[in-house]
């Protein structure tokens, strides 16, 4: 009886213990709860004050935040750049932009270039089989560099983040000619549902280096089908586009543009009387961007475009053509991420195909004629950080796979391939300096026949001011 009575004390006590036990942890979890409850309440209050704060300096205006802290809130520390930012308003007379924060940036891009073809590589380039001459004037503009020192367009970038609701952005390209804008957008911060608009004179969001300006290329010049389908400065528009980036647990974006339709290679509007008039908007672009989830090191993306407009020709001897232009393309970029310094080991490997079919009628002393074009073409390029701030890379591009054209002057013809070769070494010195050697070989079908050449250049880069980071 005393063992059955010592069993079942002992037994009882174990209970109690074991019940204490998760009281114990339960008032544990009940309190990390209000913990992370109260700090979930802080976090909102702080937020809430941070938006009226901006709002009011957005709608102040001076533009001059309150430098009172609200009470209970503990004033963070100021950055370095806050700092210094601090100590030069002091001594600067304010800016006649009150309230906007604007940063300023300017591109300086200088090279020594050499080629060995007889007129230019870009004069070849004009007068390639089958693609020369598809501009609205009947002229072709060549862009190439002379043999000898080459000053590129200076670039001016003026970036700002207007007020709650709105961003800006504009690309001042200056050269010996004169200035010109490359871009100039305004650009929603706010929209709901994952949604953007933009507007202006924009670069279109088709392929990948379409987006980008001439500093940011990997190499000295575009592909050869990027230049020959929309020209030395790409497809630059005035417009708007639209993007919905979905809400899926991988990027997903969407995106429309409609614009006015003034491209001189694949979407102009003909300089003459004798072709029919069209009103803007006469060119529409739809394009949609994937990328998986691959982990901290990968990322790769995929991307669809397709873009119809109208377009128009004004050849010899009073002959003129109208008609439509569709172009299709693909494009995609796998990205190495070596996580070593200044892209040491990183590697990028990245394609764009473009597929153009142009419709025209003719007119003039080409009335009842048809002029029409399929042609394509694509380029794949590597590139890789053999040391910290050094890279390698080869491209390879190609144009005239398909490369079928009928004309009323030559009727059905088809034109072989040219096709290049390039390689270049950079270093990055800095984030603001780079130097770049570059050397490729040609081959060309022209109207004068096959003629190939051999490029070298030598190129140096440098940036000052604030300079945002590029798209993926």
């Amino acid at each position: 009886m005393a063992g059955a009575a010592l069993f079942f004390a002992a037994t009882q006590a174990s209970a109690q213990t074991g019940d204490a036990r998760v009281q114990k942890l339960e008032d544990e979890v009940n309190a990390l709860k209000q913990q992370m409850a109260a700090i979930q309440e802080q976090h909102v209050r702080e937020l809430a004050e941070l938006k009226a704060l901006i709002r009011k300096q957005a709608e102040s205006p001076t533009g001059v935040a309150q430098t009172q802290a609200t009470q209970g809130t503990t004033a963070a520390p100021p950055s370095l750049y806050d700092s210094l930012k601090q100590s030069v308003a002091s001594t600067v007379p304010p800016s006649a932009l009150q309230g906007i924060d604007l940063d300023l940036a300017v591109v300086l891009d200088m090279n020594f270039y050499h080629d060995t073809a007889g007129e230019g590589v870009g004069h070849l380039k004009q007068h390639l089989r089958g693609f020369g001459h598809h501009h609205a004037s009947g002229e072709g503009h060549d862009h190439g560099f002379e043999n000898g020192f080459n000053l590129r367009h200076v670039e001016l970038g003026f970036t700002a983040e207007v007020d709650p609701y709105f961003r800006a952005w504009a690309m001042v390209a200056v050269d010996e000619e004169g200035a010109g804008f490359e871009e100039a957008v305004i650009q929603t911060t706010s929209l709901p549902y994952g949604l953007t608009l933009t507007g202006g004179k924009l670069k279109s969001g088709i392929g990948r280096v379409n987006r980008q300006h001439a500093h940011n290329w990997d190499f000295l010049d575009a592909p050869l089908v990027n230049e020959l389908f929309f020209g030395h400065h790409g497809l630059a528009e005035k417009g708007v586009q639209l993007t919905w980036l979905a809400p899926t647990p991988f990027y997903l974006l969407f995106g429309t543009e409609v614009f006015n339709g003034d491209n001189a290679h694949s979407f102009a509007i003909g300089d003459s009387d004798s072709l029919p008039a069209h009103d803007a908007p006469r060119l529409w672009t739809g394009f949609v961007k994937a990328g998986p989830d691959l982990g901290p090191r990968h990322a790769l993306q995929f991307g669809l475009s397709a873009l119809a407009g109208r377009h128009q020709m004004v050849h010899e001897d009073e002959a003129f053509s109208d008609g439509d232009t569709a172009i299709f393309g693909g494009d995609f970029v796998y990205k190495y991420d070596a996580k070593r310094s200044h892209g040491h080991g990183d590697f990028v490997l990245q394609g764009e195909y473009f597929y153009r079919d142009m419709d025209l009628d003719g007119h003039g002393t080409w009335s009842g004629e048809r002029w029409t074009a399929k042609q394509d073409g694509y380029y794949i390029q590597s590139l890789y950080g053999f040391r910290p701030r050094w890279r390698g890379g080869l491209r390879w591009d190609q144009v005239g796979l398909i490369n079928d054209l009928r004309t009323p002057e030559e009727g059905s013809a088809n034109y072989d391939a040219s096709c290049r070769l390039a390689a270049m070494l950079d270093w990055k010195l800095t984030e603001f300096s780079l130097l770049r050697a570059q050397a490729g070989r040609g081959w060309y079908d022209t109207g004068d026949g096959r003629e190939d050449a051999w490029e070298f250049a030598l190129q140096w880069q440098v940036t000052f001011g604030e300079h945002g980071a590029h798209d993926f």
